[in-house]
């Protein structure tokens, strides 16, 4: 099972040059706990960016949460 999220990844996790938002595709345990990363895209400057982008991986739920400041 897997699962594709977008994330904001801060320079104190990545560096500097690789920071912000990343299209991750994880794969999932089956009791939903995150197994690992596969495959990865970014950084985007926005997350609009990498939504419209990650948007055919994206479930529903996934693209209807609100925007919050992070």
């Amino acid at each position: 099972m897997s699962k594709t999220i977008v994330k904001h990844l801060p320079p104190e996790e990545v560096g500097e040059d690789q920071a912000g938002w990343w299209i991750l595709h994880l794969d999932m345990n089956e009791d939903g706990t995150k197994a690992g990363c596969y495959d990865a895209a970014g950084p985007y400057d926005t997350r609009e960016d990498a939504r419209r982008l990650a948007g055919p991986w994206l479930t529903y739920k996934d693209l209807v949460v609100p925007t919050v400041a992070q």
